[in-house]
């Protein structure tokens, strides 16, 4: 596996009696549109949010991930006010992606 971002080659996270080490973090992120949770109550106004529509796995080393810059794009991308892919680095993302298990 590698960074996202710098190409790094990561490593698992290192367990010793007395703590751990983290070389990676997974983010789970992708194309996302607005939408609305209605409650079931008629007096309580609908929920927005944001649906994720094209899911994509992000590996960030922590190097990477401690980057104010990164940690911007990042929370701009989950607060829906820039996204961090556009649409030919999804499609990129998806094949280099880490397969999941279905728990459908």
């Amino acid at each position: 596996m590698q960074c996202f971002h710098c190409a790094r080659e990561v490593k698992e996270t290192t367990h010793t009696p007395k703590g751990y080490r983290v070389d990676y973090y997974l983010l789970h992120t992708g194309r996302t549109e607005w939408t609305f949770l209605k409650d079931p109550k008629d007096d309580l106004l609908p929920l927005r949010y944001l649906r994720l529509t094209q899911p994509v796995d992000i590996i960030s080393c922590a190097d990477c991930y401690a980057k104010p810059q990164i940690k911007k794009r990042l929370e701009d991308d989950f607060n829906g006010w820039k996204s961090f892919f556009d649409e030919k680095q999804i499609e990129g993302s998806e094949k280099n992606s880490i397969p999941r298990s279905d728990h459908g």
